[in-house]
C-alpha cells in the first residue's frame, strides 16, 4: 500500500495518508456493512462507497482494496500530467 508517501511530483500534492476508509453499519440492512473512502483535508466531491458486506472486517478490507486501486489511479494521472 502507499500509506505515507507523496504522490507523484508536488502539483497535486496527493498524500496517501490524507485518505482512509470509514466502515459503518447499513441503515436499511443494520446486519450488513458498508465502507466509504474519505478525505481529511476536505471532502471529496464524490462518494465513493460499497455496501452490503457481512462483516466489518470484510467491508474493512474491500474498502481497503478500492482505496489501494484510487491511489495507484492518482498517481498514474499525475504522472501523466507532468
Amino acid at each position: 500500500m502507499l500509506t505515507g508517501n507523496l504522490l507523484g511530483s508536488n502539483h497535486m500534492n496527493i498524500r496517501a495518508t490524507d485518505y482512509y476508509v470509514f466502515t459503518s453499519r447499513g441503515k436499511k440492512h443494520p446486519e450488513r456493512w458498508n465502507w466509504e473512502i474519505r478525505r481529511k483535508s476536505k471532502p471529496l466531491g464524490v462518494k465513493l462507497t460499497g455496501n452490503g458486506y457481512q462483516s466489518e472486517s470484510a467491508a474493512q478490507f474491500a474498502g481497503r482494496r478500492a482505496l489501494t486501486e484510487l491511489l495507484a489511479g492518482l498517481a498514474k494521472e499525475e504522472r501523466r500530467r507532468s
